[in-house]
């Protein structure tokens, strides 16, 4: 509506211009001429321009609070180009998703003088805090992952998730039942990836927390471990079925490989596989912990590394949030 008051009566049922000329003129009011076929681009385009005019006229404490959460490393810079430029050098392939956290935010409730004095502003500073939220949505949207590591007790959860992502839950025991509930990680620095240990999806998706559950519903992918050395019995069936029922991409992992004789492992591999009915795509052996006599590191991490990385691609997501991936980035970004 902010873009053009008159065409929006004008029009039938008052629809308003489509979103992608709302882009076009507010590129045109900031001197840009923009990729209007794609979104995606033009909301970037106009987040790194309103950086570079408008990051100055912040205040002090504002600017410092923003520069902390797309960057987090001191001092704040007090020019918009100069802000963009260590941004890009820090975060070249999530430039967007960072960038995105320096501009304004839409404003919060107001009282009705105040509001009034809001809406008698330019129309161009009424569309855009509207423009640059739609911009942080779509960023959330693709840079967000969330990996679900579902098992029974003791499969193993806790090593996958310190041997693929490094985080420590310490809670790797061989005692069954270490894990007796929902447990939510954020990947340590700017980034946006969330690992999820639960030790099952029937009885735990009755019993967490309305927050719990609003982080289940919105997992990416599910890595369903499972002990070797107990197989494949009702209760694993069960839990991997609750997964595939999500509609999300499941990986099944075999877990305690080492433990098995090797003699042994192609057939216990292949029952495994007929009992869960899965795709030989979605089904690999892995030894997260592996007996210190037969390897030093985990086995089988790498294959379980590039399925995630797979379905998030086709997913739309930016894999880069994934710390192997991350580690990539760092080495591109030191021989440049």
């Amino acid at each position: 509506a902010a873009a053009n008051d008159v065409e929006n009566i004008l029009r039938r049922r008052g629809d308003g211009p489509a979103y992608g000329e709302v882009l076009r003129r507010a590129g045109l009011h900031m001197g840009l001429e923009l990729p209007v076929d794609d979104v995606g681009l033009a909301e970037h385009a106009l987040a790194l321009e309103h950086t570079r005019q408008r990051w100055h006229l912040l205040p002090d404490h504002e600017r410092d609070a923003r520069w902390q959460e797309a960057l987090g490393d001191p001092p704040t810079p007090e020019e918009g180009e100069m802000a963009l430029s260590l941004l890009e050098h820090k975060h070249r392939r999530k430039l967007g998703y960072h960038v995105i956290k320096l501009v304004n935010e839409p404003p919060g409730p107001m009282p009705g003088c105040l509001f009034l004095a809001w809406l008698a502003r330019p129309r161009f500073e009424l569309v855009m805090p509207a423009l640059m939220e739609v911009a942080r949505l779509r960023q959330s949207v693709r840079h967000r992952v969330t990996v679900g590591v579902v098992g029974s007790p003791s499969s193993g959860k806790d090593a996958a998730i310190a041997a693929l992502f490094g985080i420590e839950t310490h809670n790797i025991s061989p005692v069954a039942g270490s894990t007796k509930s929902v447990e939510i990680t954020k990947l340590a620095g700017p980034t946006a990836l969330y690992v999820v240990n639960t030790p099952g999806m029937g009885d735990v998706i009755e019993s967490v927390t309305e927050e719990a559950r609003q982080v289940l519903d919105h997992i990416d992918v599910y890595l369903y471990v499972i002990n070797a050395q107990g197989g494949v019995q009702a209760r694993e069936k069960a839990d991997h079925e609750a997964c595939l029922r999500t509609g999300r991409p499941v990986l099944a992992v075999v877990n305690k490989i080492d433990t098995l004789r090797e003699e042994d492992r192609e057939r216990y591999l292949e029952d495994a596989r007929h009992k869960l009915q899965v795709r030989r795509e979605d089904f690999l052996a892995a030894a997260f912990d592996p007996l210190p006599q037969l390897s030093e590191s985990p086995i089988g991490i790498e294959a379980v590394q590039q399925w995630v990385t797979d379905r998030l691609v086709e997913l739309g997501k930016d894999p880069t949030e994934l710390p192997w991936m991350a580690s990539v980035e760092e080495q591109e970004s030191l021989e440049r």
